[in-house]
């Protein structure tokens, strides 16, 4: 599949152009803000076509789907016009600026049969692919519990702008907890704001299928350790994923299974971005695009993910701001 990326930031060159070359598509044009960096990315990551407006990589042609890879506010004109053109969309999460926005986004796709799917790379991880089939079977039971931990060290934006730390970084983890325990009410949170270092939330919430459910998200952690986590308990069996790469099922009667990527091994499945889902995301970006999948991530589910980033983002609010005004 012939493809052409808007975007050159760190993220899109740390994570999305060698994903993109180890799933195996064929990068043939590069789209950023100056054609200097457009020519410099293609360069490096092998296409031949760059351009500093995406108008002009779509009428210059030759591809046949699109990853976007930019900040939540320039999405609009990019999502619109890749849609109205019938080209298939990768593009990175959240997609939009708001909920309202991406279910705009959702209705032009559904009425131009446009596939767009959202790059939550969490819900196509491995070792949270495991976790969610473990948690579907008879076994398991209905989950009735669980836990989610996502934790970083401090990261330049976060404290001053509280709503761009929630939709653009623990808003993962709300959309992982939506695939694999249903979708999130009863909301109820607390924050912690360390001025000038970084932040600490603690939030309950009732699961669609009745789990009580907790989630613990900082900056005030370590990039060095373990980042995050997740702990799911059924009737008497649990599933839990240790930092992005281990997943063990505990079972009521029977010893633990564990699953972990043999890191001793040059092989695809020990990379780490199949590890962390972003090859396996644009593979099924893939399938959806030939019409061989249903599409997992799409925007009328990111919008929902999104609009439980916003209600959480309303309740911490007043004591975010707060703190803020007193320093």
């Amino acid at each position: 599949m012939k493809i052409g990326v808007v975007g050159a930031g760190r993220h899109a060159n740390s994570a999305v152009y060698p994903a993109i070359l180890e799933s195996g598509f064929e990068l043939v044009s590069v789209c950023a803000r100056t054609v200097e960096s457009a020519q410099a990315t293609a360069q490096r990551w092998g296409a031949t076509g760059y351009y500093s407006g995406f108008e002009d990589m779509l009428a210059a042609g030759g591809i046949d789907g699109i990853v976007v890879v930019v900040p939540a506010a320039e999405y609009r004109p990019i999502l619109t016009g890749c849609i109205e053109a019938g080209l298939p969309v990768f593009c990175e999460k959240p997609a939009g600026q708001s909920s309202a926005e991406l279910r705009e986004f959702a209705e032009l796709a559904a009425a131009s049969q446009c596939e767009v799917v959202v790059g939550y790379m969490k819900r196509f991880a491995p070792a949270y692919r495991r976790a969610h089939d473990l948690i579907r079977t008879a076994e398991f039971g209905t989950p009735s519990l669980a836990h989610f931990t996502f934790v970083m060290g401090q990261f330049d934006g976060y404290v001053d702008d509280l709503h761009f730390y929630l939709t653009d970084n623990p808003v993962h983890m709300i959309d992982l907890a939506r695939f694999l325990v249903g979708e999130l009410t009863d909301i109820s949170a607390v924050l912690n704001v360390v001025p000038g270092f970084g932040l600490d939330v603690s939030l309950v919430a009732k699961a669609g299928d009745g789990a009580v459910c907790s989630f613990d998200f900082c900056t005030t952690a370590s990039f060095a350790h373990r980042g995050e986590a997740i702990d799911i308990y059924g009737r008497g069996n649990a599933v839990q994923v240790d930092n992005v790469d281990t997943c063990t099922y505990r079972p009521a009667d029977r010893p633990a299974q564990t699953w972990r990527p043999n890191y001793t091994l040059p092989w695809g499945e020990s990379s780490s971005r199949v590890t962390m889902g972003f090859v396996p995301a644009l593979e099924h970006f893939r399938e959806v695009a030939a019409g061989r999948a249903a599409n997992e991530s799409d925007l009328a589910s990111a919008a929902r993910t999104l609009e439980t980033a916003e209600q959480l983002y309303q309740q911490l609010f007043p004591s975010w701001s707060e703190v803020m005004a007193g320093h």
